[in-house]
């Protein structure tokens, strides 16, 4: 059981990941060719954070860290959030 919230945390990041690059993928749609290479980094930084988090909350549950874990998990997902939120008032 206390390695529910760890796990949640996981699958939430990974959905906020796929969605961030899926809208990323969307906006290069009628772009220029530095907007696309711009948007392409934009989705490896997406990416890269998803996986980061992912990977360093599953280190931490095998250290038994599940607290820590959840939080490093939620990590991205609040940050890309951020980013979500920002670009759409733009």
């Amino acid at each position: 059981m206390k390695s529910f919230l760890p796990i949640l945390a996981m699958v939430c990041t990974v959905v906020v990941t796929l969605t961030m690059v899926v809208m990323c993928a969307a906006m290069g749609a009628n772009s220029s060719p530095a907007g696309i290479r711009a948007l392409q980094l934009w989705m490896a930084g997406f990416g890269m954070l998803g996986g980061a988090g992912v990977v360093v909350g599953i280190f931490l549950m095998r250290a038994g860290q599940h607290n820590w874990a959840a939080g490093a998990a939620v990590l991205p997902t609040v940050i890309m959030a951020v980013v979500a939120i920002v670009a759409l008032l733009k």
